[in-house]
């Protein structure tokens, strides 16, 4: 106790008590104004947050059909139309993906302002579960500042239900800017994770509106109202004045409160097993970064050969036309241009296969090393996972009618789009389905592009191949090789980083925001326990003095 608490008469502890209850009430009055502007909302909110879900399914599907494959030619009854539509595609993809990325970018920004208003509104749950029942107990002595209206059993209702839905507040442990990126090859786990945050979210706003709080008009009460009964004791009234310090101590305690979402079995387990899988899960990222590094380097000696092939390949078709246009005026003495022309040719097209080929065995080494490393991360993952899942069992039973039904069968195109967004997620997720860390291993090749992709030189081996038989086309795969040289010296200035590259590097930059959340969460965790039971008992203690 404070000198000026000890030396000071009587009254001005009972003063200072005053004081002290009046903040503590306001606080908690301010945080259930909150929740009930929240819950009031909430659906405007989650209205907002569908939208941007439909959206993110709608940029998936445009993006993957943006490049299209070259079986789209070779399947294709009309060969010619089937050409100049993949050569068009192949011609906008970057500038179409720019645009995609751009619509990305402005649909997340929007989602990242709405989440941090729903932290402002998690955070005041989270203190309201951390706040005292036993000072909104009834007693003679004390009369708390409450609202007209409000009662104390109406608090104490608020309370309980806080602390029962508190545990959800696990799903939202993650810092939402290094998550929400805008990355195209992660849009479909962003837009599950924006489904999870829509369905709990309405969960914990309908466990709260059951609770009476919907119908609080809340007004803080004027300064210092309320009172403190002149007869309290000197010893009770210091006793109080230090308890209800504690109290607001605790109130603010983020570390705590973190250890007061868990039980406690759970959350000791959960910080030894993420000790123990943290260095594994740390070095299966390097390695993907690895694969990553080997694939974006085999793809520019690739396309630097590719380059080369397909100059040569154009100045054998410059020859072999030019060969063929003066012959009828030479005597045909100008055929030893076009048998020069072909002969470039058919260097370039065996250099171009042999180097497709290497570089298709590399892609399917490094795919397959991708796979295995996959696999390891989400075994990790998945068990993280499985104990933060298991933390919010209590809550599992709440009668709420939510589900993907409510978000995907509001409207066509959301019924339309969950089949790719369900697909994806079973393939290759990180949080998996319903906050499960798993993948399918077998489906990891599925969900990067095409091994055929790779050989992106596949029409200009066609053409440097067939330009031997068929010196007739000359002209037309001159205009595909100079097309290539072009595309390919492109890619080459911009770096040369291939999709598949892209994709590991853009689902390892999401598990190590994860992993980035779960090393502060276990920090915090840490922190909290060191004081966890003192704090607890702290918050059982009853306040009021016995009568």
């Amino acid at each position: 106790m404070s000198a000026a608490r000890l030396d000071g008469p009587l009254f001005s502890y009972r003063k200072e008590l005053k004081k002290a209850l009046w903040d503590y009430t306001a606080d908690t009055l301010t945080d259930i104004n909150t929740v009930r502007k929240f819950c009031g909302s909430v659906s405007k909110w989650m209205l907002g947050r569908e939208s941007e879900l439909v959206t993110l399914i709608d940029i998936k599907e445009r993006a993957d059909d943006i490049d299209l494959n070259f079986k789209h030619v070779t399947q294709s009854e009309n060969k010619g139309e089937a050409f100049k539509k993949f050569v068009k595609s192949k011609k906008k993809v970057d500038s179409r993906r720019e645009e995609l990325k751009k619509e990305l970018s402005a649909v997340l920004k929007d989602t990242l302002v709405e989440l941090e208003n729903l932290h402002h509104f998690l955070d005041a749950v989270e203190k309201l579960a951390a706040t005292s029942l036993h000072v909104f107990m009834e007693d003679r002595q004390v009369v708390l500042p409450l609202p007209e209206g409000v009662s104390l059993e109406d608090v104490q209702d608020v309370i309980v239900a806080a602390r029962r839905i508190c545990p959800l507040l696990l799903e939202f442990k993650r810092d939402e800017e290094a998550f929400f990126l805008p990355k195209l090859q992660n849009v479909e786990v962003l837009a599950y994770q924006l489904d999870r945050y829509i369905q709990t979210t309405q969960k914990i706003c309908a466990m709260l509106k059951k609770r009476s709080v919907s119908h609080f008009t809340l007004k803080i009460p004027p300064y210092l109202s309320g009172s403190v009964d002149a007869g309290l004791s000197e010893d009770n009234t210091q006793r109080m004045l230090d308890h209800i310090d504690q109290l607001k101590e605790i109130r603010m305690n983020q570390n705590f409160r973190l250890v007061f979402l868990f039980d406690d079995e759970v959350c000791s387990v959960f910080l030894n097993e993420f000790s123990d899988r943290k260095p594994r899960l740390l070095q299966s990222l390097e390695e993907l970064e690895e694969v990553a590094v080997k694939l974006d380097s085999m793809n520019k000696r690739a396309k630097i050969s590719s380059v080369a092939g397909s100059s040569v390949g154009a100045v054998g078709g410059i020859l072999s036309i030019v060969g063929l246009a003066l012959s009828p005026v030479t005597a045909g003495v100008s055929l030893g241009l076009t048998m020069a022309g072909v002969g470039l040719g058919i260097t370039s097209g065996v250099n171009g296969a042999v180097t497709t080929a290497t570089e298709i065995g590399v892609n399917s080494s490094q795919q397959k090393k991708a796979g295995e490393v996959f696999q390891r991360i989400m075994k990790d993952m998945q068990s993280l996972q499985d104990y933060l899942e298991e933390a919010k069992i209590e809550t599992s039973h709440l009668d709420v009618a939510v589900g993907v039904g409510r978000v995907l069968c509001k409207a066509g195109a959301i019924a339309k789009g969950i089949d790719s967004l369900v697909y994806a997620a079973s393939a290759f997720k990180v949080l998996g389905q319903e906050g499960k860390a798993v993948v399918t291993a077998s489906r990891v090749a599925s969900d990067v592009p095409d091994i055929g992709k790779a050989a992106a030189k596949g029409p200009l081996i066609l053409s440097n191949a067939t330009r031997a038989g068929l010196i007739g086309l000359n002209a037309v795969f001159l205009g595909m090789d100079v097309f290539f040289i072009c595309k390919d010296g492109i890619s080459l200035a911009k770096g040369s980083e291939t999709e598949l590259s892209k994709i590991i590097r853009a689902r390892a930059e999401l598990w190590r925001s994860e992993i980035d959340a779960w090393e502060k969460m276990h920090d915090s965790l840490n922190d909290g326990l060191l004081k966890s039971e003192k704090n607890k008992a702290i918050l059982e203690t009853p306040f009021y003095p016995e009568m």
